[in-house]
């Protein structure tokens, strides 16, 4: 049981994630998913199929797409974030957090 007395743990730790922000969408750049470790990798798969087997009968008309800004202005995708077939890996690196930082 949570800490707040509910019984739903996941719902509870997904809805905690997202904070007080009014988020809608989780949008994660394949560059730096691809830079997690081999095992993330995988359950992130994983998750993503179970995703898919569970909402396959989503309507396949709509097209989305992600645009990206600087504060308030559209800007151009950055190379770091789209190349995911020849990630910098370097620079990717360089956006971790040592573990434990921020916590």
């Amino acid at each position: 049981m949570a800490a707040n007395g509910s019984t739903r743990r996941g719902y509870d730790a997904l809805w905690g994630w997202f904070g007080l922000s009014r988020a809608a969408w989780l949008t994660l750049p394949r560059s730096l998913m691809h830079a997690m470790p081999d095992d993330w990798q995988r359950d992130m798969a994983c998750l993503l199929e179970q995703f898919d087997e569970t909402y396959r009968n989503l309507p396949r008309e709509y097209s989305i797409s992600v645009n990206v800004r600087i504060d308030t202005r559209f800007a151009p995708m950055p190379d770091w974030m789209g190349n995911y077939r020849h990630p910098d890996a370097a620079l990717l690196r360089s956006f971790q957090a040592e573990h434990g930082e921020g916590s």
